[in-house]
């Protein structure tokens, strides 16, 4: 069976405030066809981040984003390690 991951469910936040940014339904789709992003390459663990947004930057339209895949490894696993060694 091949999953699916609907491209549409990736968190958006901003780099600068930190925010999570919404946007209408379709435009994340839209913008990885534009980067030519292979859908199928993109999981739960993937977020986008947007260089601004309508909240800090106001009167702005148009922001740079990336395409982040998060570690599986959680940061506070990495402490907790490096603590025991």
């Amino acid at each position: 069976m091949t999953r699916h991951f609907d491209p549409e469910l990736l968190y958006v936040e901003c780099t600068k405030c930190g925010q999570p940014v919404l946007w209408k339904h379709g435009l994340t789709s839209k913008l990885l066809k534009m980067a030519k992003i292979n859908l199928s390459t993109l999981d739960e663990r993937c977020v986008i981040m947007s260089e601004g947004c309508p909240a800090c930057t106001p009167g702005e339209i148009s922001f740079t984003t990336q395409v982040i895949r998060l570690s599986r490894e959680k940061d506070s696993e990495k402490i907790l390690s490096a603590a025991a060694n």
